[in-house]
């Protein structure tokens, strides 16, 4: 019976030890949305992106101020990387604005994303899921968003015609 009761004890302190854990990534998750943090790449999504939308051209000049600096052409866009590799930027005058960045282990990314979107659009679906594109009206145009979670993170926003 002794024996049982070992087992027992540490049944209950892995239990209790799980728990534990599961709440402290609760709490974690809850204190980063009320805290109101906003996560790098998004904040330059809604600075290159969101305020220079449909054109998209002052993003390309906005972006140094995140350390992207050095653009090179490609298929008639602009891209560019920090210098860390910590986010990219690419944009398409008039036809697209993409933030990327490596994957990120927070789970209110896409809240955060769209919550950024709502900022600037009217309709932005609030259930939206990760990797699901959604259309949404900024000034009466209409706009394809998207945050795509595989193999890193990216936010992207196309004028739809």
């Amino acid at each position: 019976m002794k024996h049982l009761f070992t087992i027992d004890h540490f049944s209950s302190a892995a239990i209790s030890l799980a728990l534990t854990a599961a709440l402290a990534v609760c709490t974690a998750s809850a204190a980063s949305a009320a805290s109101g943090k906003t996560d790098i790449a998004i904040k330059a999504f809604k600075d290159l992106c969101l305020k220079t939308g449909p054109s998209f051209t002052a993003g390309i000049s906005g972006a140094k101020g995140y350390g992207v600096t050095d653009f090179f052409d490609l298929n008639g866009g602009k891209n560019g990387m920090t210098k860390d590799h910590s986010m990219s930027v690419q944009i398409k005058p008039g036809r697209e604005c993409a933030i990327t960045s490596p994957n990120r282990s927070d789970p209110t990314l896409h809240d955060q994303f769209l919550r950024t979107v709502a900022e600037f659009a009217d309709n932005v679906p609030m259930n939206d899921k990760p990797n699901q594109p959604f259309v949404a009206i900024i000034k009466g145009k209409r706009f394809i968003f998207q945050h795509d979670r595989n193999g890193g993170e990216a936010y992207v926003m196309i004028p739809q015609k």
